[in-house]
């Protein structure tokens, strides 16, 4: 089997940054906010991640964020059970992300 070519693709620290706040469930206009960027700037970072990595979705940045974040140990256990997908536990990789303060309505 070859290898993904979304795990060679190393996104930009901005990149970084707004793929965690997505991970975080918060919104354009809170991730705008944080970051103290435009909503439109937000939705063409969004574009380009998508792009990038050939993605539909959020949920799907959410998900290649937390795949990359997630520590080495995890990561190996994770391509042993490649081979027996029932053994994944998803749930038990993710960790509980602190909240981030949202902007003011």
């Amino acid at each position: 089997m070859s290898p993904d070519p979304k795990d060679s693709i190393t996104p930009t620290p901005r990149e970084r940054e707004l793929m965690m706040l997505i991970a975080r469930g918060m919104q354009n206009k809170n991730i705008a906010y944080e970051l103290k960027i435009s909503e439109n700037t937000v939705r063409a970072h969004i574009g380009n991640i998508m792009r990038k990595y050939r993605l539909q979705n959020r949920t799907q940045i959410a998900i290649i964020y937390a795949l990359k974040t997630a520590p080495l140990s995890l990561r190996r256990d994770r391509s042993r059970s490649a081979a027996n997908p029932a053994a994944v536990k998803p749930a038990q990789a993710l960790a509980q992300a602190p909240r981030v303060p949202t902007a003011p309505e």
